[in-house]
């Protein structure tokens, strides 16, 4: 009995697995990477959580913030800051050169990176 439920099983998980196949069709997609512009209005920044969120995945390597592990451990340790990110981010070009005075600003890049670190 055992052994007639056992192949019962595997016949249905393979005529599942035939019909439920997926065919894609129509013309093939071109994936862009978005072009990023510095906008002067404090509103048009990427948020604190997409500026923590890219450092994070190391997009800000060149402006010596690392990502992954060593961010979480700098950001704990105080080696890098609110400050030392949204500084690299200006650096490379992603704010513009006030958003380092924009204290509600950094508070909240501040909170996102501490949040990230707990």
């Amino acid at each position: 009995m055992k052994r007639f439920l056992s192949s019962g099983l595997v016949v249905i998980a393979i005529s599942l697995a035939i019909n439920t196949s997926v065919e894609a069709k129509g013309k093939p997609e071109v994936i862009r990477k978005p072009v990023v512009q510095v906008n002067n209005n404090p509103s048009e920044y990427i948020t604190p959580f997409e500026l923590v969120a890219n450092a994070y995945q190391g997009q800000y390597r060149m402006q010596s913030i690392p990502g992954f592990g060593s961010l979480i451990y700098d950001v704990k340790t105080g080696e890098i800051t609110a400050k030392d990110l949204v500084k690299a981010a200006i650096n490379a070009k992603i704010l513009p050169s006030q958003a380092i005075a924009d204290r509600n600003y950094l508070s909240n890049v501040d909170w996102q990176l501490r949040s990230m670190s707990k």
